[in-house]
């Protein structure tokens, strides 16, 4: 009996040296700095999505109908909004100098140039489209989800319309899509895998991820966005994180609980980076996070 009692405890001596030492670890991603408005006047009022190119940052505002421009640093460059047209902006990307954006309640993309003036619309032969989630590739082409019949729209980098896939008996929902090296990388909130790949035709490639209430599960993937070493990072909104993997599933990282609101997540939707700074929406706190990774050398 003692010889039990004596190895019993000696077991959780153990474990909580094991817990100690974990809490104790250094993190590899460390908070540096927030984006929470564009000038004392035009204020961050519903952050919906975002964009890097090159050394700007685009932000569409759906709360306040606005498209802002920063430097990487944060420092404003240039706004526009309902005066140039902007209604409600879901997406945005950017490509050759024009923006390109998605509204609620219109069956087009709009274009526009650097000055906020419209440039043109864009938008697939047949009725009912309604822009939502975009995507850009190296290559200008670009892939839309029609948020009514859930299908991708393809269109090359004219903007002309090439075909669609998936659609609602394939994807239950889309909440995020990604374009890099050849691949399509789109998460889903509803069912599994919540990670699913394909190439630009439209082939399922693989996926992985599940949705569920344990630490190793999903919760409310939102955004989703490939570095340049092909690791996968997955915004997961109701779990106050994001998560790395490689194209296998495997976890290659992870930032972000719910807590100190000065270093943590709240709510985060959407992901970008440059370099070895990440860029995090956080719904909740109406802000862009700047988050920066170290490497495991350092």
């Amino acid at each position: 009996m003692r010889k039990i009692i004596k190895g019993f405890f000696l077991t959780i001596g153990i474990l909580l040296s094991v817990i100690q030492a974990a809490e104790s670890a250094p993190s590899n991603f460390y908070f540096i700095n927030t984006i929470d408005r564009f000038s004392e006047e035009y204020r961050f009022e519903g952050l919906s999505s975002f964009f890097i190119n090159d050394e700007e940052i685009y932000v569409a505002d759906n709360g306040g109908s606005h498209i802002y421009i920063f430097n990487l640093d944060g420092s404003p460059v240039f706004q526009f909004g309902k005066e140039k047209g902007i209604t409600l902006p879901i997406d945005i990307f950017v490509y050759n100098d024009y923006i390109y954006v998605s509204e609620e309640g219109k069956d087009s993309i709009e274009i526009f140039n650097m000055r906020g003036e419209k440039s043109g619309i864009i938008a697939p032969p047949y009725e009912g489209f309604a822009p939502s989630k975009m995507a850009v590739a190296e290559d200008g082409s670009f892939f839309v989800v029609d948020r009514n019949s859930l299908k991708i729209c393809v269109f090359d980098r004219e903007g002309e319309y090439g075909y669609n896939f998936g659609g609602r008996d394939i994807f239950k929902s889309i909440a995020g899509i990604t374009v890099k090296d050849g691949r399509i990388y789109i998460s889903v909130m509803s069912n599994n895998p919540v990670v699913r790949v394909f190439d630009t035709k439209g082939n399922y490639l693989t996926g992985f991820g599940q949705i569920g209430e344990g630490e190793h599960y999903f919760s409310m993937p939102s955004g989703i966005k490939v570095d340049d070493k092909g690791n996968i990072w997955v915004v997961d909104a109701f779990k106050h994180r994001v998560m790395g993997f490689n194209i296998e599933g495997k976890k290659q990282g992870e930032f972000g609980i719910f807590g100190d609101p000065k270093k943590d997540l709240y709510y985060p939707l959407g992901i970008d980076f440059r370099g070895d700074t990440f860029y995090v929406i956080e719904k909740g706190r109406g802000r862009i996070s700047l988050i920066k990774a170290m490497s495991n050398e350092q």
